[in-house]
């Protein structure tokens, strides 16, 4: 068995073979030491991709063949993979961050995570503000990693509530309430960056951003190809969560290249595993 990681890193898919490499590849560069799988029906060649990571101890899987939505319409699939994992991983991980495979967290510091979160050890989890990233002009899926293609992120104002993702201590975790937010023992409340207590009860957001020492991009549509492909598969499933036509439409948009720059090491990664 793997020794416990400080850090490691739990997501739910299904059929994203073309990005599982980049996504565990990224996450190791920024401290990341494991990884935590939940299949939710995958038909691609994501078996064939995993199976070096398998094989070392990087990666666990679990079968999660449940229907995506509950009964209330909500992904109750995503739900109880995670709180399975905070159960079944308690003693894997000292941190376990809840993501998706859009997702990608860092330290804009360039401090690796793990660093970052060793000043939160008081705490029973920390929430990271979330910046969205659309198209960036692509209409079709490019060649390029997600990191180096989509460079166009909104711009939130000063007074506006961005969503957030949690990192979280397992062994101090009573109840997983949403993708994003967590109920926690004794009463316990996560922090953002700033110390700042947020209560998971009351809402899924953070004002004002905090994003200076940890931040997710989250690429929530990619090309608008995928967009209509993501849209139509939401549809399938029975959501009536709607993927926005135009993600950053009436927003003002900034250029931001921060995680490019992590590319070419990426690309050496991935180079070394096909290898």
């Amino acid at each position: 068995m793997p020794a416990p990681a400080y850090l490691a890193a739990c997501t739910i898919y299904r059929d994203d073979a073309d990005y599982l490499a980049e996504w565990i590849e990224f996450h190791r560069l920024v401290g990341v030491e494991r990884f935590f799988l939940y299949d939710n029906g995958s038909r691609d060649d994501h078996l064939d991709l995993l199976a070096p990571y398998l094989e070392e101890g990087a990666v666990t899987r679990h079968e999660w063949p449940f229907p995506f939505l509950g009964r209330d319409g909500r992904p109750r699939a995503m739900f109880t993979a995670f709180e399975h994992c905070a159960g079944a991983h308690r003693d894997d991980a000292r941190w376990i961050a809840f993501l998706d495979v859009d997702e990608f967290l860092f330290s804009p510091t360039g401090t690796p995570v793990p660093d970052v979160m060793r000043d939160f050890e008081e705490f029973p989890g920390v929430v990271i503000s979330r910046a969205e990233f659309g198209p960036s002009g692509h209409a079709t899926k490019p060649a390029g990693l997600v990191i180096e293609s989509y460079l166009e992120r909104i711009q939130p104002r000063p007074d506006e509530h961005a969503a957030y993702k949690s990192i979280v201590d397992p062994r101090r975790l009573s109840r997983t309430l949403s993708a994003h937010s967590f109920r926690y023992t004794a009463g316990g409340l996560p922090v953002d960056e700033e110390r700042r207590p947020v209560d998971p009860l009351k809402r899924m957001t953070r004002k004002p951003v905090a994003w200076s020492r940890l931040r997710v991009h989250h690429y929530f549509t990619r090309s608008e190809e995928e967009r209509r492909r993501k849209a139509s598969m939401w549809a399938g499933t029975g959501s009536m969560r709607r993927v926005p036509a135009t993600p950053l439409e009436l927003r003002r948009t900034v250029r931001d290249e921060t995680l490019a720059a992590h590319a070419p090491a990426v690309r050496e990664a991935l180079a070394r595993r096909l290898t």
